[in-house]
């Protein structure tokens, strides 16, 4: 008799709206000025229910596995908070109370849910093979790879539909760059390994991990809107994103990139509901395999 064990995606808990994995660099840091654009780490409401999806998040959660370098390397701690302080120092002036979540800060002045989040987040988040593993799980659960000849993937006919009856939530993975403009809407889980650049009126409910090369591009922003969360890590070389193997890890996080021009009322709100539905609705794959006498 042959057993076999099977499960779906397999993701660690979420520990942010959007998470920023590795030492932070401010060149490779932009957020919007739009008046409009917000990240929220308080989570949804369950529309059965009426009750809150899970426990709130912070806006933005920073965190990493290794110092800067030098004679006397810092702490992951102290690289962490380093990242934090790039993160705030980045957010354009007057828009600090738009970065909101579960710390209380302080109203007068203004001061943004952006934490440092090495001591409570799952390992899983922090180390490149923690990364990589997350990786490969959300490729093995992928209901729809996409064609990316020269590391420049087709975008796909449909990104995902929360919306329909039942809803359309597919695991999209894009090994390579991918650009998605326009007015485009998705749904479900969405991995790309190389550059994602967004732009018009982007809308998705659910998880986007971009991990691999860790870009982030975004540009316009308009009325879209993003219920769930984001995960940017810089984990591999230059030929990881087309080639996500092991051979290709970086031996430490490298900076991740999040630049967002424009902005217009394109936010980020945090949803444990749209993900856990998201994680559920993969395949199911094989993860062990035994042979057993009957």
């Amino acid at each position: 008799m042959v057993q076999y064990e099977v499960a779906k995606v397999d993701l660690p808990p979420i520990p942010s709206a959007l998470t920023l994995a590795g030492p932070i660099d401010p060149a490779k840091l932009g957020f919007p000025n739009s008046n409009n654009y917000v990240i929220d780490g308080h989570n949804a409401t369950n529309p059965n229910t009426g009750l809150p999806c899970g426990p709130d998040k912070p806006a933005v959660g920073t965190v990493t596995d290794v110092g800067t370098g030098g004679a006397n390397p810092e702490t992951p701690l102290q690289v962490a908070t380093d990242g934090r302080n790039n993160v705030i120092s980045a957010i354009p002036n007057g828009r600090l109370d738009h970065y909101t979540g579960a710390d209380a800060c302080a109203p007068n002045p203004p001061q943004p849910d952006v934490q440092n989040i090495t001591n409570t987040v799952n390992p899983d988040y922090s180390t490149v093979s923690g990364l990589n593993a997350v990786v490969h799980s959300v490729q093995n659960a992928a209901t729809q790879t996409l064609s990316c000849p020269s590391g420049v993937c087709t975008p796909p006919t449909s990104l995902g539909d929360s919306s329909a009856t039942p809803p359309f939530l597919p695991v999209t993975v894009a090994n390579g760059d991918l650009t998605l403009s326009g007015r485009t809407s998705g749904a479900g889980i969405l991995l790309v390994t190389g550059t994602l650049t967004l732009s018009g009126n982007f809308s998705f409910d659910g998880l986007i991990l971009v991990v691999g090369n860790g870009v982030l591009n975004a540009n316009g922003g308009g009325n879209g809107q993003m219920n769930g969360a984001i995960v940017v890590a810089n984990i591999g070389n230059s030929s990881y994103a087309t080639n996500p193997t092991d051979a290709n890890l970086l031996s430490q996080l490298g900076s991740p990139t999040f630049n967002f021009n424009g902005g217009g009322g394109n936010g980020l709100h945090y949803n444990s509901c749209n993900i856990n539905l998201s994680a559920t609705a993969a395949s199911y794959t094989v993860i062990s395999r035994r042979e057993i006498t009957y």
